[in-house]
């Protein structure tokens, strides 16, 4: 529920903090005192489109806070997880709009897009006023209200009717990728020929490499044998000037003098140990002169081989470990065609099932829409009827020629307020004040049947008097024993019903109108409850008649 409000620079608010209670918060006030700007406050920090016109002249900026108390609220926590946003019990919500039309958001302390604020606040806050009735004049949501209404029996069935659906076009799926009985046989033959194709070039991993390497070596051949026989010539060859010529002479100059020398000794054995090393590495510069034969057919089998590994590589993957992959699927997808027209057969026959399961439970889900569709008609009447639409008629008009659409049903809503005349569409016949009627009908209807916790109705008892104006308050009271409820009002009947009331009035301090919102309480909400009656000036007798009013209100919702 919405716990406080705090607004800043809004309009003619300059600074202003309003602490809701649960239950019934009834706010009223002159016309002209800001009970629309705390409306528009709400809206905009709940994420509504705003413009800078909304800042209070003279100002830079304006903010609105928001905190709520999210403890049964589970569908918000689970936006919260989606988000990444830490939280508990308690929600703040922060928006703020400057003079140069920049927005920023808020949840929690962390910034977030007006998008992600909005997808939250939907399922905080549902807020009613006498504009807000574009949703229900619009046809095309007529089958959500009734689905919502009956969700306890409809979504069952919309879930089974989905799954077939995914079911249908997984096979539509498998089909496709068959292809018709033409297709088969050319993927047939396609994965064949590349299986093949890569097999038999059984390419291994770094072979690439390795052929640039090699390719490399026997372009440079000239150069590189003679740089091995230079180096074995340095260290073994046949002038008396190679490396292990010079060690010898060195270690026979050395052997006299080692014998009484320990140190000189030490330094002999190390010369022999490396002779012998000198020795191997010549003869292993030897031997691959030796080896390195190789002719231009030889250079051209190393060429031919690297085109094709680099052609394997280029249709089949940029890597060894890509063309496996290729191929291991291809292998799979070539196994799996190879009994493909039986297995096409039976995909086929099974789509058709699949297209009469899905018939068959889109005319059951109509059928449940149909018979909930009764108990809507019902239940909007007896609301009507109660609020001084006697003699009303409301029903559910389905088309006899489904749509294609997923869930199948089209659905319109038929009204008709007065008796003898016929139903027709409610969105061409219904009045404004029939309107805002039927809309209080219908959210008393459905109240319980959302996890939004505040409800907000702003004005919705505009032209309504006398009996009917008792019955709103006591069908707002109700909603407010499940929910809590925020409604902006003229009617002293709905400021009796309140468990807590607010006075909006505007004032003058400082030479600068602003808003000033008063929690009332005893005598000062008999005072407002007798405004609202009309008997400001009449305090002798209006003041028993206010208190009267409240007192009926208190012993009603006792009995409630």
């Amino acid at each position: 529920m919405l716990n406080s409000l705090q607004i800043k620079n809004i309009a003619i608010i300059e600074s202003l903090e309003i602490n809701f209670e649960k239950g019934l918060n009834v706010l009223s006030g002159e016309t002209g005192a800001g009970k629309s700007i705390i409306i528009d406050s709400l809206n905009f920090v709940l994420g509504k489109r705003a413009d800078k016109t909304l800042i209070s002249f003279g100002k830079d900026s304006a903010q609105v806070v928001a905190f709520f108390d999210i403890s049964d609220c589970q569908k918000a926590k689970l936006i919260l997880q989606d988000f990444d946003i830490e939280s508990d019990d308690e929600l703040m919500i922060k928006r703020t709009m400057t003079q140069d039309g920049k927005n920023t958001c808020s949840i929690n302390g962390q910034k977030v897009t007006l998008q992600m604020l909005r997808d939250l606040t939907q399922s905080l806050v549902d807020i009613y006023g006498q504009n807000d009735t574009a949703f229900i004049m619009n046809p095309k949501t007529h089958l959500d209200v009734l689905d919502s209404f009956g969700q306890e029996k409809i979504y069952p069935q919309k879930i089974s009717l989905l799954k077939i659906y995914d079911e249908y076009k997984e096979t539509q799926a498998k089909i496709k990728e068959f292809g018709s009985y033409q297709d088969l046989a050319k993927n047939l033959d396609l994965y064949s020929y590349q299986i093949k194709e890569i097999e038999e070039a059984n390419i291994k991993d770094g072979e690439e490499e390795e052929l640039v390497a090699l390719r490399h070596k026997m372009n440079n051949s000239e150069r590189y044998v003679e740089a091995l026989s230079n180096s074995f010539e340095a260290l073994n060859g046949y002038s008396d000037m190679n490396a292990i010529t010079l060690i010898s002479q060195s270690i026979s100059e050395l052997k006299h003098q080692a014998q009484d020398d320990k140190e000189i000794q030490e330094l002999l054995d190390r010369l022999e140990s490396a002779k012998i090393e000198i020795k191997d590495i010549a003869s292993s510069l030897d031997d691959m002169v030796q080896s390195f034969e190789f002719s231009p057919q030889d250079l051209q089998n190393v060429e031919e081989r690297l085109a094709l590994v680099r052609t394997i590589k280029r249709k089949y993957g940029d890597t060894y470990e890509k063309v496996q992959e290729y191929l291991n699927n291809i292998k799979e997808k070539y196994d799996f065609l190879q009994n493909g027209e039986e297995t096409l057969k039976d995909l086929e026959v099974d789509l058709v099932n699949l297209e009469e399961d899905f018939y068959h439970a889109a005319l059951t889900l109509t059928k449940i829409r149909k018979e909930v569709a009764k108990e809507l008609s019902s239940k909007i009447e007896k609301e009507l009827a109660e609020l001084g639409i006697k003699n009303a008629k409301f029903e559910a008009k389905f088309k006899e020629i489904p749509s294609s659409g997923i869930y199948f049903d089209e659905m319109e809503f038929l009204f008709s307020a007065n008796l003898g005349q016929p139903l027709r569409e409610l969105t061409k016949i219904i009045s404004g004040g029939e309107l805002s009627r039927f809309m209080l009908a219908l959210k008393n209807t459905i109240a319980n049947l959302d996890s939004i916790n505040t409800m907000v109705f702003d004005e919705i008892d505009t032209g309504i008097s006398g009996q009917i104006a008792e019955t709103v308050a006591q069908k707002l009271y109700k909603i407010s024993k499940d929910k809590q409820v925020l409604a902006i009002t003229h009617l002293p009947q709905l400021a009796s019903m309140a468990d807590t009331n607010f006075l909006i009035e505007k004032v003058v301090e400082d030479g600068n109108t602003k808003t000033k919102v008063t929690r009332l309480e005893n005598d000062a909400l008999i005072d407002e409850i007798m405004r609202l009656m009309g008997g400001i000036n009449t305090k002798e007798f209006g003041r028993p008649h206010a208190q009267e009013m409240k007192d009926y209100a208190n012993k009603i919702k006792n009995n409630l």
